[in-house]
Formats: C-alpha cells, structure tokens, sequence
C-alpha cells in the first residue's frame, strides 16, 4: 500500500490538552475529529487549533548543538549521542530527519482539517463571527511557520539554487502523492498563506496565540530568507513600529524568561512539561556544554544577567546557557518558548538593510537596539562588511541556545563551521559551509514508496 507524506486520514489529538491559556481545553474524543460534522462551533473549532500548536515540536537544543552556540565540557563525554550531534555525525543527523519531517507535517495535517472544517462552523453572533476568521488566520501562519521550517531544514539555501527542490506542498487533509515542489514555489506558498493571515486584524493578550504581528515578523524572515531584502525591512518595520525601549531594561529582558504573559514578546509556544533538560548533567557539576566562549557577553550587556549561568567547573567558572536552563537550576517553570521577540525584528531589518548596501540604515537601527541594551554602539566609520559581522554575531549572542544559529549559518553559507575541543580550547575539525549534512535527509519512507527526490549526499536505499 502507497504510503503517504501524511500518515493521518483524520487529525487525532490527545483526549486531553491545555489550553494556551493554560485553563483545561474542552476537547472532544478523538473519533469526533475524524467526522466533518464534530467540528461545527467555535469553541471546538479553536480547541483544534490549540491541539495543533501543543504539536509543535521542539528541538531548539539540538539545533544550538548544530550551530555555533556551544562548546563541548568535561561532561560531553556522558552524552554521547549529543556529543556525536555536535560533531555533526551523520547517523545523529540522520535520527533527528524522520521525527522532524513527520511532526512538521502533522501540524499541518492538523491546520488543514481545522481550515477544510470552517465553513461548516457556525457562528451565533458578531463576536463569533469575528473569532472564526481570526482562528483561520491563525492556522494559516501556523501552517506557514512549518512549511518555513521544513524548507530551511530539509532544502538548501535559496541563493544556491531557488529552483532545486525544497519540500511538499499539501494541498488537502489526507493521503496525497505528491513529488517535493522548489524553493521558489515553496516559499511563494508561504508568503500566500502569510499575507492572507496578515490582513485579519487581531492581537491577542496572550503570547501564545499567533497574532497579525507574529505573522508580519514571519513575512519580514520569509523575506530575509529568500532574499528579498526590500521586503524585510518594510515588514519588519511594521514589526517594530509596535516596539518598545522598555522591553530593552534589565526587566524587560528578564521578563522574557517568566512564566507569565509578557507584551515583550511577540509570540511564545505555550508549554506545560520540562524544557531543556536535556543540556544539563547534574545540578551540581554542570552540564554537558557550554556557551561559547567567542559569545561573551560584556559587563554592561544587560542581557548578561539572564542570558548566560555563570558556574564553577573543573575549577573555573564558565559560563552555561542561562535562560530557560537558569530556570531549571533554579526550580522554576517554564511556561512559554520564545519564538519571536522584537530583538528579532530590529536584526533581521539591521541585515536586510546592509545586504542592500544602506550601512547608514542599518548603523542607526541596531545602535538603537544596542544602546539600550548596554553595547558599544557602532561608530560611523565602519564598513557595510564590517557592520554586517558585528549583526550576524550579535543575532547569535541573542539567540543562544535558541536553535537560530544553525539556520543563519546555513543561509549566509559565508564560512566553514568549527567544531571545539572541551571549553573551546581548540578546533577539532570543520564542517564545510557547502557540506551535504547542512541539508537534512529526506525520510526513508518518502522517497521508497512516493518516489520524491533525496538530498545529495544521503543514502537512497
């Protein structure tokens, strides 16, 4: 039998969930998703929603291990299969493509069953109708944030080759047979999907709900991303026009990694289980790596407080991943995994304006960011390539620890990878900026039963 990119006919949730706003979710049995009829008011039709988001998956962890973010410690050794990751080994690489590949898609298959059921669902008054669209708005940036995520793991960068094959497109719930469509047309796909969400109207004064902002900071990295440099910056302006210095305070960035609500952020995953346990050994040696040391964080950064764990190993104090990890060692939840914030948006505009060669743009916008956050600010003098760095380095002091790395790395494709002995002392090997494994393997079972292409470099058998 034909096997699918899709193994769900029907969406199958859990009998019970959370809701995102953390009050229990009224979900019904799971064999109702599978009749077209159960899904016929709102309230069942956002409890749907909220089942796709909770199967998001998460491997923010591995992907730091992937990047740059991390240098192995005395403790790597305990952890082989996370030390053989960071290594870039590629039966690790080869582990992590099919659960990646299939939970992707499943949100999806769960976002298409949500939008085929919405016009059966009926509204029973103005409020009704209003949140109807919103829900629908809010499974199309879902199901474009996947499709994102799939075309940066499993395609190469776009500027290698837009027309090279990239992922899937689904077109319906359900089995399809369906060969992988290009770069180009995936990203076409996702901007379609972007721009129809971004013109509902709705915010929502919980981060775990994708708003029409989440949804213009997705267009400004979709823009990015496909070199469309004219188009970050005009979304990701109006990302940060909604902006605010104070979620800039030693405060504000702190209140990043809380457990409540925060207006600093502009969209978090909610969570209700460990989070990034994995990095940690023991609470009382250490963990399993450690920030960089090329991140260092100056004394004046306020990120520094939250950011980064100072912690005594094999004698001197290294620096560990702060952030959620600092709440784990400190016996605190957490609630809510950042995925967009407006340091993001003020990065990703800084770059776009340099790419265009507007380096006294881009100077002025990330001054802005770095001056209220402690950091030497750029001086005029500086060059576009020079200005550039500084970015793209600063993006990655940033997002430590956050998996964002690795996917700049793969785009920008401006260096080879360096992989370090214990505490960054040495440089074991590097990965080639134009290595196969940048590009994860297609699934076993796509491309034996559905005849869809494999990356080069991977086995097909």
């Amino acid at each position: 039998m034909k096997q699918g990119i899709l193994i769900f006919k029907s969406v199958v949730v859990g009998a019970c969930l959370t809701l995102l706003t953390a009050c229990s979710l009224n979900i019904p049995p799971q064999d109702q998703f599978s009749d077209p009829d159960a899904i016929t008011n709102v309230s069942n039709a956002r409890s749907l929603l909220a089942s796709a988001y909770s199967s998001y998956p998460h491997q923010e962890y591995e992907f730091s291990l992937l990047g740059n973010d991390f240098v192995p410690t005395s403790l790597s050794i305990k952890d082989i299969s996370s030390l053989n990751l960071y290594n870039w080994n590629d039966k690790e690489i080869n582990k992590l493509a099919p659960s990646l590949w299939q939970d992707y898609y499943n949100v999806i298959a769960q976002c298409d069953g949500l939008l085929e059921r919405m016009n059966g669902v009926k509204a029973e008054n103005e409020n009704e109708e209003k949140e109807k669209i919103v829900i629908a708005a809010e499974a199309k940036t879902l199901k474009a944030l996947c499709y994102l995520q799939l075309l940066r793991i499993f395609a190469p960068a776009y500027d290698v080759n837009p027309d090279a094959p990239g992922v899937i497109l689904k077109s319906e719930l359900g089995i399809e047979d369906k060969q992988r469509s290009s770069i180009r047309e995936c990203v076409a796909k996702i901007k379609e999907l972007l721009t129809d969400a971004a013109s509902v109207e709705h915010s929502s004064d919980r981060n775990g709900w994708l708003s029409q902002e989440a949804t213009q900071y997705l267009l400004a990295d979709l823009a990015l991303y496909s070199n469309d440099y004219q188009g970050a910056i005009d979304d990701g302006n109006k990302v940060l026009s909604k902006s605010n210095d104070i979620y800039f305070t030693s405060e504000g960035l702190n209140s990043l990694w809380s457990k409540n609500t925060y207006s600093g952020r502009i969209f978090a995953f909610n969570n209700n289980s460990s989070y990034y346990a994995g990095i940690q050994y023991s609470s009382q040696e250490g963990d399993y790596f450690m920030v960089n040391p090329q991140l260092s964080f100056v004394g004046s950064d306020l990120r520094k407080a939250s950011f980064v764990y100072p912690f005594m190993m094999n004698g001197s104090n290294r620096e560990l991943l702060g952030k959620y990890n600092r709440c784990n060692k400190q016996n605190q939840s957490t609630s809510y995994i950042n995925t967009m914030r407006y340091a993001g948006a003020y990065f990703i505009v800084a770059e776009a304006y340099c790419r265009k060669g507007d380096t006294e743009a881009a100077r002025r916008l990330i001054n802005h960011y770095w001056h209220c956050i402690g950091v030497a600010e750029a001086p005029s003098t500086i060059s576009n390539q020079e200005l550039l760095n500084l970015i793209l380095t600063d993006k990655q002091r940033e997002f430590v620890g956050e998996g964002v790395n690795f996917f700049d790395l793969k785009r920008t494709h401006a260096a080879a990878l360096k992989r370090q002995s214990q505490w960054g002392n040495s440089t074991t090997t590097s990965v080639a900026s134009d290595d196969y494994r940048w590009t994860f393997p297609i699934p076993v079972s796509e491309y034996r039963f559905n005849k869809v292409e494999q990356n080069p470099g991977w086995p097909s058998n």
